[in-house]
């Protein structure tokens, strides 16, 4: 009796073992078969088997601020046949073509204020006025921007090399982008007095050492890396004594050596104590690097200087917006190559209207597209 009852015990053990693992393993089956599921509506609407819930709740998308993109992504033009002379000359980006800028308006101070000026030597240098009026203020426009619109700052650096071509940007830029003219430019007063007519507000390059002497020099008047701090000064003087109203410097890239850096600082030095602002278009951060307190500066974040294709410009420019969206605001330093003064022309002239409410309601506009915002390069400056 004893032994047919511990059999009995056996038998119902192994079958309580084998109905345990059947169960465990429709559970993991179950499971593993799931689907995985992205919301919890997903669930719901699995575990009701697809069945429509009660009540939807329509969430708004999620918008990401910041995008990514490849050189690839960017829609470039195809390439026209030409054939003709003709079909040449009209494809060119002759800045001649240019329309004229509808909408240009005189910056206040387009002649020098002798407040702002004082002779040393041969030159006439920018100084802050006795009332404590600093030049890149005075001599600098600030614009008002409709809200949601991001900030985008254009300073051409080497203008006024080509007359011909500074004519024609001149009047065909809009007058929120900035020049800066080159030491070399002939007539220079007379360039930046035109250009201050048309609302553009006006600097001088600093020109460093050529990074490789044997393809590009960039002249007498560069920060020479063989001559002494004198004529170095001399040289920074000159490029400064444009006898008009400038607003401070942009720093072209250029060698920066131990040497360099001793100018640079001292020519820093000299450009805050005259109240005068400086554009870094440096491609590395040896002049980021130079701790000057209360210098009015801004680092370039897009600087178009070379590869001047138009894929690579319409690269340049989505990147900028992007920046732009990102940090609210982005500066462009550019070389007044045809190409670029046409592309960057059509890029501006696509940006969003910067329309008030009232007049949204009124166009039945609902919503901005491109909101970015030309601005001087004085609006991005802080000391």
């Amino acid at each position: 009796m004893s032994g047919h009852s511990q059999k009995s015990k056996l038998t119902i053990a192994v079958l309580f073992a084998i109905i345990l693992m059947t169960l465990s393993g429709y559970f993991f089956a179950k499971q593993k078969s799931e689907p995985k599921f992205r919301t919890k509506i997903e669930r719901i609407m699995f575990e009701k088997k697809n069945k429509s819930p009660k009540y939807i709740l329509t969430l708004p998308e999620k918008k990401e601020k910041k995008f990514s993109f490849k050189k690839d992504d960017v829609a470039v033009q195809k390439t026209q046949k030409l054939e003709t002379l003709e079909d040449f000359v009209n494809a060119a980006p002759l800045v001649a073509k240019l329309k004229e800028h509808k909408s240009h308006y005189s910056l206040n101070l387009v002649e020098k204020n002798p407040d702002l000026y004082e002779q040393k030597g041969n030159f006439v240098l920018p100084k802050v006025s006795e009332k404590a009026k600093k030049p890149w203020m005075e001599y600098g426009h600030q614009v008002q921007i409709a809200p949601n619109f991001y900030k985008v700052s254009v300073v051409f650096k080497n203008t006024g090399i080509d007359v011909r071509t500074f004519e024609s940007m001149n009047k065909a830029l809009p007058s929120e982008i900035s020049f800066s003219f080159s030491p070399y430019t002939i007539n220079a007063s007379e360039m930046i007095t035109d250009a201050r007519k048309l609302g553009h507000e006006t600097y001088m390059d600093l020109l460093l050492a050529s990074r490789d002497v044997l393809k590009a020099d960039n002249g007498p008047l560069a920060m020479g890396l063989t001559v002494g701090e004198e004529e170095n000064m001399r040289r920074f003087y000159t490029a400064l004594s444009s006898n008009a109203p400038i607003g401070g410097m942009t720093i072209v890239d250029g060698m920066i050596d131990e040497t360099t850096k001793s100018l640079l600082l001292s020519a820093l030095e000299e450009l805050k104590n005259r109240g005068l602002l400086i554009v870094d278009a440096t491609s590395g951060n040896e002049v980021e690097n130079i701790q000057m307190p209360k210098l009015p500066r801004k680092k370039a974040d897009i600087v178009i200087s070379d590869n001047f294709t138009n894929e690579n410009i319409q690269y340049l420019l989505k990147q900028a917006e992007q920046i732009a969206q990102d940090k609210g605001q982005v500066l462009i330093v550019a070389t007044p190559k045809p190409i670029v003064i046409t592309a960057i022309k059509n890029w501006a002239e696509s940006f969003s209207p910067q329309l008030s409410y009232e007049q949204m309601k009124e166009q039945n506009i609902t919503s901005i597209e491109r909101p970015f915002a030309l601005v001087p390069i004085s609006n991005l400056v802080v000391e």
